[in-house]
């Protein structure tokens, strides 16, 4: 009996523990002569598609702002006043004009050029931009996070909603007012800013970023503060903060670009090195946050020329995977100590505008465009200082 239950045992560890198996015939193949199939009833993981909600304050608002008739949701009523109507048409011919004129040529132009560049980092440091999310935009349309800073205040949304008779069209020609000079000269005016960027007109820079980052075919999902505590931390917090002695200095606007959510960051601060510098809680944010990235710089107001930016000027050298510039960004000789970046020059270079005559010509960039003068290519879009003698330069600086 035990020999017979042994046998038993024996049979079923082979065969499995369904005796009849050990009656079948077994055949040895090869496991690359068969084709495996999958299981009938295995059933294709689903993968949950994340959702965004788009009709919310935020994006509706900006929507009127931008002249987007049909697209503000709860406030699409608004379209039918006289002002917002005609505020979505002058929106609508002005931007257009933008298309036509400098930014579809700007798209096409700088996303073949430095399409390597945005190939190896989703973030792109834009100091002294002011609102101009557009240009990073055109130039760099896959980044993830784009980080800007200036030093116009951040401010809020208008209450659209809650607007009294006059406000409506006080607050259009503010709006359309501030966009002028970004639309005819590519770039923001400083001491315009300050005047235009007041709480009682438009209220800090948040709008015409907010417009910008719709108008260029996003849709915007959340808005969020940064806080600072003395030199501690720097914190997040809602939009509709309160605090009696806190004002924030950043913003943080999530967006939506076909299906990815992504985000712009802008702060209000002064970054010259008695306020950038190591015992500085936001140099280390900048530091922390820039790793890698490209730097863009223009219409800068040559500030990287000076002794008082370096820290500025040596966090860029060191965190850039490249820099992208006009002749008003880091001078062109710290590209060339050191053997560490290699660089294409675009466009023609000439003197500084007349607004700096303290300023003269960077020799090494002229001996630069001088000795690759064959090589040198020139730009399809004119930006910058020199819109009006349309000589621009850009210097793009890749790290080996």
């Amino acid at each position: 009996m035990k020999n017979t239950l042994f046998l038993f045992f024996t049979i079923t560890l082979l065969f499995g523990c369904n005796p009849t198996d050990a009656t079948k015939e077994q055949t040895v193949v090869k496991k690359d002569t068969v084709k495996e199939e999958a299981p009938k009833d295995t059933i294709p993981e689903v993968v949950a598609t994340p959702t965004f909600n788009t009709n919310n304050q935020f994006n509706n608002i900006t929507a009127v702002l931008s002249g987007y008739k049909g697209k503000a949701n709860s406030l699409n009523y608004l379209f039918d006043t006289v002002i917002w109507d005609a505020h979505s048409k002058f929106i609508d011919s002005s931007w257009s004009r933008l298309e036509r004129k400098r930014l579809k040529a700007m798209k096409d132009w700088g996303r073949e050029e430095f399409k390597d560049a945005s190939a190896k980092t989703n973030i792109v440091f834009y100091p002294f931009s002011g609102p101009d999310y557009l240009t990073a935009n055109a130039f760099f349309p896959n980044a993830d996070k784009y980080i800007m800073l200036g030093l116009e205040p951040v401010g809020k949304l208008p209450e659209l909603d809650k607007f009294k008779r006059g406000e409506p069209s006080e607050y259009s020609t503010d709006f359309k007012k501030s966009l002028g000079d970004i639309f005819d000269k590519s770039y923001f005016i400083t001491r315009k800013m300050q005047s235009d960027f007041q709480a009682q007109k438009v209220n800090g820079l948040l709008p015409i970023l907010a417009f910008f980052i719709q108008r260029t075919g996003n849709e915007i999902l959340d808005i969020k503060y940064l806080v600072r505590y003395e030199q501690d931390s720097i914190s997040e917090v809602a939009y509709d903060f309160k605090s009696a002695d806190k004002k924030p200095f950043g913003v943080r606007v999530d967006f939506l670009q076909e299906g990815k959510q992504k985000s712009v960051y802008y702060f209000k601060y002064d970054v010259s090195n008695k306020n950038f510098n190591d015992t500085t809680v936001f140099r280390k944010y900048i530091s922390d946050n820039t790793q890698g990235a490209i730097t863009y710089i223009k219409s800068a107001s040559y500030l990287l020329h000076a002794g008082f930016m370096s820290n500025m000027r040596t966090l860029i050298l060191n965190n850039s995977s490249s820099v992208i510039q006009d002749d008003t960004g880091i001078p062109y000789k710290f590209f060339e100590e050191g053997g560490k970046f290699e660089t294409k020059l675009y466009g023609q270079y000439t003197r500084p505008v007349e607004d700096f005559p303290y300023l003269s010509l960077q020799k090494p960039l002229q001996e630069a465009f001088h000795k690759d003068s064959l090589n040198v290519k020139k730009l399809p879009f004119h930006l910058g200082y020199h819109w009006g003698s349309k000589k621009d330069v850009i210097i793009f600086a890749k790290k080996k």
